[in-house]
């Protein structure tokens, strides 16, 4: 069992570092909109899953909003205001202009004492992804499904198809902290590795994520006014 004061102190030192990196707590048009299911209904397999009060939010820059950039990132987890439920997640989320979906990451279940600092890590990344958000032909680039299951690319608005106008998720305009990339990397490899391992026993390593496609959240008809 895991100890909830021990959460509320990860949590104080969260906030501070939080507020660093110009992340700042969601505002109640926000917490309507982005924290509760993003209107979603959720399916019946996941009738478990409880609905969190607070979230998170990171705005690039005005100059960088003037230009286009209508990208923010939003840290969510189910904490409350009155403190924890019983089964905590988390995510990190890219969200448009439209308040629309663009990426998210693999889910952080609170299983270790490291579950704040492990989505402050994952929110840095995606914060850096979107203030350096590759510009391209007069406009800012957009986050575009790859080929394999979770992988993204940035994608070229003017010229989608052309392929030497495309590039890399990780390859923007200023390239990733030297020690933040390794981190990526070696994670990156831990989870090659254990794909791999899950295959040689015959199994699928994406069949938790392919269930969650095909059983999805179901989207209210409720249109949610961008932050900007």
């Amino acid at each position: 069992m895991l100890n909830f004061a021990s959460l509320e102190a990860q949590y104080a030192q969260f906030v501070p570092q939080a507020k660093k990196f110009g992340f700042f707590p969601g505002t109640p048009r926000e917490l309507s909109a982005i924290v509760r299911g993003y209107h979603l209904v959720r399916p019946k397999s996941r009738n478990y899953q409880e609905p969190g009060e607070i979230c998170w939010v990171y705005v690039p820059p005005e100059q960088e909003r003037n230009k286009g950039n209508d990208y923010i990132v939003v840290v969510w987890t189910t904490k409350r205001e009155e403190g924890f439920v019983t089964s905590d997640q988390g995510w990190v989320i890219i969200l448009n202009g439209k308040n629309e979906k663009v990426y998210t990451s693999a889910p952080f279940v609170r299983t270790n004492e490291n579950f704040f600092e492990d989505l402050l890590k994952e929110a840095r990344v995606a914060r850096w992804r979107v203030f350096y958000r590759p510009f391209h032909c007069e406009k800012f680039m957009l986050l575009a499904r790859g080929k394999y299951l979770k992988s993204r690319f940035w994608q070229c608005r003017e010229h989608p198809h052309v392929r030497d106008h495309n590039r890399r998720f990780d390859d923007l305009r200023k390239p990733l902290p030297p020690e933040e990339q390794s981190a990526r990397d070696k994670k990156r490899s831990q989870r090659r590795s254990r794909r791999e391992r899950v295959r040689e026993k015959g199994g699928d390593p994406f069949t938790a994520l392919k269930k969650r496609i095909k059983h999805p959240w179901v989207k209210k008809q409720i249109t949610a006014e961008p932050r900007f």
